[in-house]
């Protein structure tokens, strides 16, 4: 669903602050993500442990691939 001023729910545009310049954009972005990812999987009622394995998965494979999931 799209709102009014065109932003979609959970996109990162919504937790980022428009002006402000990132420290480090790549690790701000990639927490982001993994807020939104949390968010909508808590919304689904999914157990925290469930929402925390799987946020580890993401993390683990990051760090093993060496790079974030838009390179």
């Amino acid at each position: 669903m799209v709102r009014s001023n065109g932003s979609i729910p959970g996109a990162a545009g919504l937790h980022l602050v428009d002006g402000v310049a990132l420290l480090r954009p790549e690790e701000q972005v990639f927490a982001a993500m993994l807020t939104g990812f949390a968010n909508q999987q808590l919304a689904r009622s999914l157990a925290r442990t469930t929402v925390e394995g799987r946020e580890n998965t993401v993390k683990a494979f990051a760090a093993y691939v060496n790079a974030y999931p838009w390179l």
